[in-house]
């Protein structure tokens, strides 16, 4: 059997991990439309996800055609590019075609789809390289070289944590959470790069890449938050379509928009 063939299996395993709710009660706590015979899910939802991906897709052509030999902006534009990439394939199944993916012609809806294993692992990848922008733009050419192998490590065992969680499969090795997770240390050894650099030479890229991360932080927390509070549920029972992921994508909209007015020209490489 080939390893397309295993590939394919694996994925159709993840058909074995349900929601727990019917298609029915999925339809009454959720905002849609019909459209022909589709359901189309969360239109406002939709509209943010696409939005932050467009302009994440924006931000990564802006970097790619002004690298100037750059590495650092070489690596930072692909780091976006993956990022939208993630994007698409996060509104695709979260949100547009949720209910069409998980739960059309079912008893019981699914709780993922391979949109979403994509959407991880893009994502996942998209940081690691963010971290190799970084060691270019931050690092000494002596040092940088232990930064590339921890990118290339990190997103390798990531890789093989989600392949373990297909096959097995298990819902907490392919959830967002546990990627949430596994990217801290990335976080926060990019905070500590731009921080020693500041206290060493004071430049402003890294002043702002500083609070970049100190932005995304504060983000996850803001999600979690409103997440955890229950204010969606309390909005939806008066018909009102807002939750995590709208004020998560919202807020990721302005952290772009802070890379892209205040960053993007001071990205260069350190040497």
């Amino acid at each position: 059997m080939s390893n397309l063939s295993y590939l394919w299996i694996a994925f159709g395993r993840i058909n074995e991990l349900e929601w727990g709710i019917t298609p029915q009660e999925w339809l009454q706590n959720h905002w849609y439309v019909r459209w022909n015979n589709f359901v189309l899910a969360e239109p406002s939802s939709t509209f943010f996800v696409f939005l932050l991906a467009f302009v994440i897709l924006w931000l990564a052509f802006r970097l790619l055609r002004t690298t100037n030999h750059q590495r650092s902006r070489f690596w930072f534009g692909l780091s976006m590019l993956a990022w939208s990439l993630s994007t698409f394939s996060a509104g695709v199944s979260y949100q547009i075609f949720s209910y069409e993916l998980k739960c059309a012609g079912r008893t019981v809806c699914l709780w993922t789809t391979p949109w979403e294993i994509a959407y991880l692992l893009l994502y996942v990848i998209s940081v690691k390289l963010l971290v190799v922008a970084v060691s270019y733009a931050s690092v000494q050419e002596r040092t940088r070289q232990y930064y590339l192998k921890y990118a290339g490590l990190m997103g390798l065992i990531y890789f093989f944590i989600l392949l373990i969680g297909i096959l097995l499969p298990n819902q907490f090795l392919i959830s967002f959470e546990l990627m949430v997770l596994f990217l801290v240390p990335s976080y926060i050894l990019m905070f500590l790069i731009n921080l020693k650099n500041v206290r060493k030479s004071g430049k402003s890229v890294d002043r702002r890449l500083i609070m970049a991360w100190v932005g995304m932080l504060l983000i996850t927390i803001a999600y979690f938050a409103f997440y955890l509070s229950g204010i969606s549920v309390w909005l939806w029972q008066r018909g009102i379509w807002f939750n995590a992921n709208d004020v998560l994508h919202l807020l990721l909209i302005v952290w772009a928009m802070y890379i892209n007015y205040k960053v993007l020209h001071l990205i260069e490489d350190s040497d």
